[in-house]
């Protein structure tokens, strides 16, 4: 198992082991949270710079147990008529709002750590419903009060792990943070959402 998978492993147990919980979705959800940065290239006044988008994943608070964590988009408060790419170059909107997910598969807390790591083997990654959640979604060159409003509830959100050696890890790693990860996030019918994530301050 590379380092980098088996410290994020590490993690998850030990956030398992500090709630009393060790399921499969327990762990998964353990990987997954963190304050993100989604690093971005963005021309202001024709001038090329470097932004971050700011994606902070918790826990979900209890009171319900449906739900199991919430992925907050902070606003890119961006110029007017900023033009925003991905380290990829793709692209980029701006995403303001936030989504609550939830787990419906079946886990075994006797089985966690065993499902957790190969489902990860497997896949790279874990798959959560969205539960509810309204984002404004629209160009990083419109004003953020005017982006329309897409409902996500129903749909789909997927963590997967950065590949190691991919072009992305190589962008991502100039930034010094120990976690990568790649969202994508899918609204029932539409065309999904992709980030590529990077905690600077790991936990």
């Amino acid at each position: 198992m590379p380092r980098a998978r088996g410290s994020w492993l590490a993690l998850a147990l030990l956030a398992g082991a500090a709630t009393g919980a060790g399921g499969v979705r327990e762990l998964a959800v353990a990987w997954v949270v963190g304050d993100f940065r989604a690093p971005l290239a963005c021309v202001v006044d024709n001038v090329p710079r470097q932004a971050l988008r700011r994606v902070r994943i918790d826990p979900a608070p209890p009171g319900n147990p449906r739900l199991v964590a919430r992925v907050t988009f902070f606003d890119l408060a961006a110029p007017p008529g900023t033009r925003c790419t991905s380290v990829s170059g793709a692209e980029e909107p701006n995403v303001i709002g936030a989504v609550a997910l939830l787990w419906d598969a079946p886990t075994r807390p006797d089985m966690g750590e065993a499902d957790f790591r190969h489902t990860l083997r497997r896949e790279g990654g874990f798959d959560f419903k969205v539960d509810a959640g309204r984002l404004r979604v629209g160009a990083s060159a419109d004003a953020s009060d005017a982006l329309p409003t897409i409902d996500f509830a129903g749909g789909t959100a997927r963590f997967e792990q950065v590949a190691p050696g991919s072009d992305a890890a190589r962008q991502l790693a100039g930034f010094g943070g120990k976690r990568q990860l790649r969202l994508e996030l899918r609204a029932p019918g539409g065309s999904p959402l992709s980030f590529e994530l990077v905690e600077l301050e790991p936990r």
